[in-house]
């Protein structure tokens, strides 16, 4: 077996573990060397598909680092725009469905949970099957107030 056959397999290997681990690209820039020194070494070779095989993996070897640099690039922009909201934070802003009346008090259905519900100072009642914002969380009382009738319209369309 050729050396260029076994260090092209080596930077397959590692180009595919760097898909299953969390490894910052380290494995990649291996992977993807490995890939171009095979190509060389398979150029050096001199066999008959030699000019083929060795072309063939720098090409796939320069792809994949274009590939991982435009993919990385858009991982980190989502990581940076999307800021982290856990616990209660996620709650603020999202809607719910009133399941009883909300006047001041009632119940609400979130994210698969059925919640203690208080109108927000200065908000209208609302029936059960209307849609509210959580605007605060207070304990395990959640502060709504009804969405406006237009946005309940555009919602159902």
């Amino acid at each position: 077996m050729d050396a260029f056959v076994v260090v092209a397999i080596f930077g397959f290997a590692l180009l595919l573990a760097e898909l299953l681990l969390p490894t910052g690209g380290l494995l990649a820039a291996i992977g993807i060397a490995g890939l171009i020194t095979a190509g060389v070494l398979a150029l050096e070779s001199g066999g008959n598909t030699a000019a083929y095989v060795g072309s063939a993996l720098i090409t796939i070897g320069l792809l994949s680092a274009a590939g991982f640099f435009y993919v990385s690039r858009k991982v980190l922009a989502a990581y940076r725009s999307t800021p982290v909201r856990t616990g209660t934070e996620e709650l603020i802003g999202a809607v719910a469905e009133a399941r009883s009346p909300i006047d001041p008090e009632g119940r609400v259905w979130l994210e698969g949970t059925l919640w203690r519900a208080r109108l927000a100072s200065g908000a209208a009642p609302a029936r059960p099957g209307d849609r509210v914002r959580v605007e605060a969380v207070d304990g395990l009382t959640l502060v709504v107030r009804p969405e406006p009738a237009e946005q309940r319209r555009e919602g159902e369309s």
